[in-house]
């Protein structure tokens, strides 16, 4: 048994001892036993008129209020918790209590309000760690991210075996930028429950972006474990998400071919999406295929609907032109997409390959010139040599 349910159990001790035994005649033990047992319907149903006989008996507030929680009718459990909580203010169980409901009914800035008031320190200490994850919770849905990764992060400390006190600090560390705690939040996570597939998802995420940020070696290592990680996901649920997340990470990885091959599995799964055509296009450009690029961000370019999503394909297809050489058709792409410099580049570049061609020219005939001054001497070396007397 662990220390958490001793602490319930105890609890609920002291509520049979509270009560009388008029009380525990008209449904107590009945609605205690229900509660134990999960039906919380019928614990509800025998306490319900035991609170309404003696409404001012907190024992009887805070069962009829944790029952309410379970049942997730959060209103009446403020209400009922609410009340045991000041009939007896010092009671730790009815703080916690109603720190829960509060959280539960998405009462978040009255939640932090007062679970900031609880002396956790004198909790048992699994009641620590859950007090801890109801003020994570609270913070980060108020908004207030670093006093929510702070507790994310006690928490993740307190219970190192507990896949998601693990995952919560890893999203909570992802989401405020610490990409290197988040990974290894995550990676815990995944170690503990492999099979979870949110989990997996959160750590190729981290991982891809961990990628981002770093460079060489580094770099291509953090995307080949988002790969890995975003393969298992793929496995239980091939969602276009998912896809897409398993073909960034290939993009990363280097392995193109791979990417391109998701990526149309992803496309096919969204007929309206512009991102799969996008980024296959990168992939065929890192190919070097470049016509099979530009026939994808064409493609993308048909389905993408805001402005900055056509400028950033444009971006791409004006680079894809370059490579082959289509000047115009570049510098037109460029100043699509807002990039002058690129499109000056491509000026530049197509006044250099005219330049190359003209002197190529000049020299192809310059060597016609050559070839043909040196056959015409031949020819005059030839009618000297054969017409003497």
């Amino acid at each position: 048994m662990t220390k958490r349910q001793r602490w319930v159990l105890a609890v609920l001790a002291l509520l049979a001892v509270m009560a009388s035994p008029s009380l525990m005649e008209a449904g107590w033990n009945e609605g205690v036993a229900a509660f134990k047992k999960g039906d919380f319907d019928t614990a509800a149903s025998e306490i319900a008129p035991i609170v309404e006989a003696k409404p001012d008996w907190a024992g009887g507030h805070y069962m009829l209020g944790w029952t309410y929680i379970k049942q997730k009718k959060n209103r009446e459990a403020i209400t009922h918790l609410r009340k045991a909580y000041e009939l007896d203010e010092a009671n730790p169980a009815y703080q916690v209590r109603l720190g829960e409901a509060y959280v539960a009914a998405g009462r978040y800035a009255d939640a932090v309000g007062f679970l900031e008031k609880i002396n956790t320190g004198a909790l048992p200490a699994d009641q620590q760690a859950f007090v801890t994850e109801l003020k994570a919770v609270a913070y980060a849905k108020s908004g207030q991210d670093g006093a929510a990764l702070a507790q994310f992060e006690k928490a993740a400390k307190a219970k190192p075996n507990d896949a998601k006190a693990q995952y919560q600090y890893g999203t909570a560390a992802y989401n405020s930028g610490y990409t290197a705690d988040a990974v290894n939040a995550l990676a815990k996570a995944v170690r503990i429950e492999s099979g979870n597939v949110d989990y997996q998802s959160a750590y190729a995420k981290a991982l891809s972006r961990q990628g981002r940020e770093s460079r060489g070696d580094a770099k291509l290592s953090a995307y080949r474990k988002a790969v890995e990680a975003a393969q298992a996901v793929v496995n239980k649920n091939a969602s276009y998400d998912n896809l897409m997340l398993l073909a960034e990470a290939q993009l990363g990885a280097k392995a193109y071919d791979d990417a391109v091959t998701n990526l149309k599995r992803a496309a096919g799964k969204s007929s309206n999406a512009w991102l799969p055509h996008f980024y296959t296009g990168q992939a065929y450009t890192a190919l070097q295929q470049y016509k099979a690029a530009e026939a994808s961000l064409k493609t993308g370019l048909d389905h993408a609907g805001g402005a900055q999503d056509k400028q950033r394909i444009w971006k791409q297809l004006g680079f894809v032109y370059e490579k082959q050489k289509k000047f115009d058709d570049a510098i037109l792409a460029y100043n699509q997409a807002g990039d002058a410099s690129g499109a000056t580049r491509a000026q530049e570049n197509k006044e250099t390959e005219q330049f190359n061609r003209d002197v190529e020219a000049q020299n192809r005939k310059a060597a016609e010139e050559a070839a043909e001054a040196a056959r015409i001497k031949e020819e005059l070396k030839k009618l000297k040599g054969g017409g003497g007397p």
